[in-house]
């Protein structure tokens, strides 16, 4: 039976892991410039806040999973909270997570290191914090070579699913600027960075396809049976649709809606541009936070069962 607590605090992990490593990536990759450091210092602020979100998340899922080990009894919980902290592979995840994160929060509120370095360092202990989540999941079930391909797979597919949702969460937040202020500058940003994020945008779908592939035959098996066979593979193509609804509109974006926005710009009323890229990031950025629902939830179940 699936634990709600678990599944919450499991999704609010996801949450705050990937926005505290994707929006400082985001920033690095994307923004440059006066208007562009102004925004990266709110995404830095955004990040920070993430991450003790993913802090809290990490504390709060290792109780739940305890208490669910134990039975709802309070000393056997803390009996299992300190073996598994001691003597398991989750435990030292778990600690080295939590390192982490209280460095990501540190070096992302620091004011004495340039925003730039503080950009650099958010997105590297932010991508170490959220690849600790593949040594939690179906990976560390496997052994020997097959487990360090599930465990790469994982990593890959952690990272750029992080790097997919900081971009919308980021996209989101500079196209409301862009609305908000009305200012060629403003909208000038929103235009070269959805044009700009395209080819990264391309590999990071590239390797979520490849991964998850590997993920797929590793957890389910290679035959499409797999995905009807039980609630766990009926949950999975939930999952699927979810994942070609933001393809299709990310597709969009790029081809459609970001042109839109920069030929707007150069024909002086760029309103109803912004407007309509804001509410198909807004729709993809929803998606996201649904499907990350359901990865919660699967990390919780049988694949077998």
């Amino acid at each position: 039976m699936v634990d709600p607590a678990l599944v919450f605090a499991r999704w609010t992990l996801y949450v705050g892991l990937m926005a505290g490593f994707g929006l400082p990536m985001f920033a690095l990759h994307a923004l440059r410039g006066h208007a562009g450091a102004r925004v990266t210092r709110r995404l830095l602020q955004l990040a920070a806040g993430a991450s003790v979100l993913g802090l809290i998340a990490t504390i709060f899922g290792m109780w739940a999973m305890a208490r669910g080990m134990g039975g709802g009894d309070a000393a056997a919980t803390w009996a299992i909270i300190l073996t598994l902290l001691t003597q398991t592979t989750v435990g030292t995840t778990w600690i080295l997570r939590v390192v982490l994160l209280l460095l990501a929060v540190g070096s992302a509120r620091a004011p004495v290191i340039p925003v730039r370095v503080r950009t650099l360092l958010s997105t590297v202990l932010g991508a170490g914090a959220l690849a600790t989540l593949a040594w939690g999941g179906h990976a560390a079930m496997s052994e020997g070579a097959r487990a360090w391909l599930h465990l790469g797979a994982d990593v890959a597919h952690l990272l750029v699913a992080g790097a997919w949702f900081g971009a919308l969460v980021a996209f989101v937040l500079v196209a409301q600027h862009a609305s908000a202020e009305k200012t060629a500058a403003s909208v000038r940003l929103l235009a070269d960075t959805a044009q700009g994020f395209a080819r990264l945008g391309s590999a990071i779908v590239a390797i979520l396809l490849v991964s998850g592939t590997i993920n797929y035959v590793l957890i389910v098996g290679p035959t499409p049976s797999g995905l009807i066979a039980n609630a766990y593979g009926r949950l999975l193509l939930v999952k699927l649709g979810l994942f070609a609804g933001m393809l299709l509109l990310a597709t969009a974006n790029r081809f459609r809606f970001a042109p839109a926005v920069a030929q707007a710009l150069r024909e002086g009323d760029a309103a109803g541009a912004v407007a309509t890229l804001r509410r198909s990031l807004r729709m993809e950025t929803g998606l996201a936070f649904a499907v990350l629902i359901l990865v919660a939830g699967l990390g919780t179940m049988d694949p077998s069962a």
